[in-house]
């Protein structure tokens, strides 16, 4: 009993998990990016410290959610250069120092661009892709890529040749795919955005399935150049963030012409920060048979989950008392053009997509041939070699006839109902385990996917844990418009900024970190940020407004305070270590006393038969007293 004793006592004075502490004086898992900013901005953080926040994340956190697929090296690095460049005034653009984190089917120069399968784990670009390039210009730090559905084939799930991508909320249930890592990382605050890519869904269902705003933009108002191709006349980038104005804010730095990708040659671009609209003025469409549904209903008009069916009801009865002006349309899509919207995906293109990709990378991978013979795959790529040398040329123009039929009529219903946005929810069914992976019928999957239009989901709610999403489609290249319609539906949703209940914050801000920003902000006006260094301490000592003298004395205490504060957790971070350390050496001494104690059991018992065999037997209670 004694050995017992000391095993508890140990298990209950050396956890296993010992807390960190750090000098940050933000909380990443409760700060929209734009906040995040506005933190750099006013130097309540640094770079640096805000790429180490998340790194601790993803060390600690990662391997019960496989969401990243690799990490870049040189984010530190990357870091320290923005953090000097800030110094000395030199700010790149609205991502100065901010990470984010990129899907592994787009081009970052010194990540293996993988698509999801170990057959890609040495396909390394020459160059970034073109959206990688600007938000880098614009000073977004890499911080890595994501997992993601091999090839982006899955929407149901993201099971790629390094696993699967769990949902940030329930790692038994699916995140959904094709963007499923990009979405669970943000769930989880790896990072404050990410990008991914959206063929038929593979945005918005995982943003949905992760309580999280999800953009699919119109194609050809963001470049492709550089991201490997599945179906060439659908695949666009897309965005995932905790917010609206973090999502619009990211797209209008991707967003524009490159002269590489002809898609983007009439891409009208718009300042999507800009939101500056009456919602009285737009014009919603709820279409009734993508929110009720019916048993004798396929894909988008199949009966939708009651749940999720009430909670659409119930946002859009919100959306109402707040001014939003809705109309019903009984049906958009009959079966004739949900069948439509089926038959155009173009899958057939992957070969010679992938082969004019490859053309820009380095590696043993050197064309679609290659790939489909190679090992490091969980999906046969054998059927896709009938496509290879334009055969599915010649098979385009039906396609193509088709979606224009499928867009006109489109138009023509939104016409008829003078309609500017279609609302519906984001899937119909719900979030599915795993091992038992259910449909979840997505409308936007047969809409704006199909002829290339925007769509964009938001969260409404919860529903047994997990979050659900509202949809909102529009016309091409109004962005604008999708965007002022979310804006003001989350703000009148009034839900918390998602963070994974699964992943709570490491670390702890001190209350007089707290004290020092407010009185920093509640003293200071816009034009004395820019004078802030890296930290607020140095800019209250240069500060020479005398008129507030308690206001500067309160600051100054409060800067002895923080400086006390930073040593402590120097000198608890250090104790942390230490403890540590004897956790590790007291667990290998506990293992080879139990060891010890076992062996010496048994040989006891061993003796015990032999020497006093018919003798009485002990109860289990008395040999631990012996013990």
């Amino acid at each position: 009993m004694k050995y017992l004793k000391f095993i508890f006592l140990v298990i209950v004075l050396f956890p296993f998990k010992v807390f960190a502490y750090t000098k940050a004086v933000i909380d990443v898992t409760s700060m929209s990016l734009t906040e995040i900013k506005e933190a750099l901005d006013k130097g309540f953080t640094t770079s640096e410290t805000l790429v180490q926040l998340y790194l601790d994340r993803i060390e600690e956190y990662n391997d019960d959610f496989n969401a990243i697929n690799q990490l870049n090296e040189n984010a530190l690095e990357d870091a320290k250069v923005l953090d000097q460049e800030r110094l000395e005034g030199n700010i790149r653009g609205p991502l100065h120092g901010i990470p984010i984190l990129v899907k592994t089917n787009i081009d970052v120069e010194g990540l293996a661009t993988t698509a999801g399968s170990k057959a890609l784990s040495y396909n390394y670009p020459k160059d970034d892709a073109y959206i990688i390039e600007k938000l880098k210009d614009s000073g977004a730090i890499i911080l890595g890529s994501t997992n993601m559905s091999e090839f982006a084939f899955s929407a149901q799930n993201s099971y790629s040749s390094y696993g699967n991508v769990r949902n940030a909320f329930n790692t038994e249930y699916t995140p959904y795919g094709s963007s499923g890592g990009s979405a669970a990382s943000i769930a989880l605050s790896f990072a404050s955005a990410a990008l991914g890519t959206d063929t038929n869904s593979s945005v918005r269902l995982p943003a949905s399935a992760a309580g999280l705003v999800g953009i699919r933009p119109s194609l050809g108002l963001v470049s492709r150049t550089g991201i490997i191709p599945y179906d060439i006349n659908r695949d666009t980038a897309g965005v995932l963030t905790k917010t609206v104005e973090d999502n619009a804010l990211i797209l209008s730095i991707i967003a524009g012409t490159d002269e590489n990708d002809d898609k983007t040659k009439d891409a009208i671009v718009k300042d999507y920060t800009d939101l500056d609209y009456d919602i009285s003025d737009i014009k919603i469409g709820v279409i009734e048979s993508y929110v009720e549904g019916s048993s004798s209903g396929t894909g988008a008009n199949s009966l939708t989950n009651s749940d999720i069916k009430d909670l659409t009801n119930e946002k859009i009865e919100l959306m109402k008392e707040n001014g939003a002006n809705i109309v019903y349309i009984d049906q958009l899509l009959s079966s004739y053009y949900l069948n439509i919207a089926g038959s155009t995906v173009s899958g057939i293109t992957f070969c010679d997509g992938f082969n004019d990709y490859i053309k820009g990378t380095t590696g043993t991978i050197r064309s679609f041939e290659d790939l489909a013979k190679s090992s490091g795959k969980v999906y046969s790529l054998s059927g896709y070699l009938t496509g290879c040398g334009g055969t599915w040329i010649s098979g385009m123009t039906t396609k193509n006839e088709k979606k224009a039929s499928f867009e006109e009529h489109v138009l023509s219903v939104m016409e008829e109902y003078d309609i500017d946005v279609l609302l519906y929810p984001s899937a119909k069914e719900k979030i599915s385990k795993i091992s038992n992976i259910i449909s979840p019928n997505s409308p936007g999957n047969s809409l704006g996917s199909v002829i290339g239009y925007p769509s964009i989901t938001v969260p409404m709610g919860y529903i047994e844990g997990f979050p659900y999403g509202i949809e909102f489609f529009s016309t091409k290249y109004n962005e604008d418009v999708l965007y002022a319609v979310a804006e003001f539906f989350e703000s009148i949703n009034k839900l918390d900024i998602t963070n994974s209940p699964l992943a709570p914050n490491l670390y702890t801000i001190p209350d007089c970190v707290n004290e020092l920003k407010e009185v920093y902000l509640n003293n200071y006006d816009d034009e004395n940020y820019s004078e802030m260094t890296s930290k607020t301490k140095e800019y209250f000592k240069s500060y020479s407004d005398k008129e507030d003298e308690e206001a500067l004395e309160e600051a100054q205490n409060l800067i002895r305070d923080y400086e006390n504060r930073e040593i402590e957790i120097e000198r608890v971070a250090l104790l942390n270590k230490i403890k540590k350390f004897v956790l590790y050496v007291i667990y290998v001494v506990l293992g080879f006393i139990l060891i010890f104690i076992i062996i010496k059991k048994v040989f006891r018992n061993r003796n015990k038969k032999k020497k006093y065999t018919g003798r009485k037997k002990y109860s289990a209670f008395d040999k631990c007293k012996k013990i």
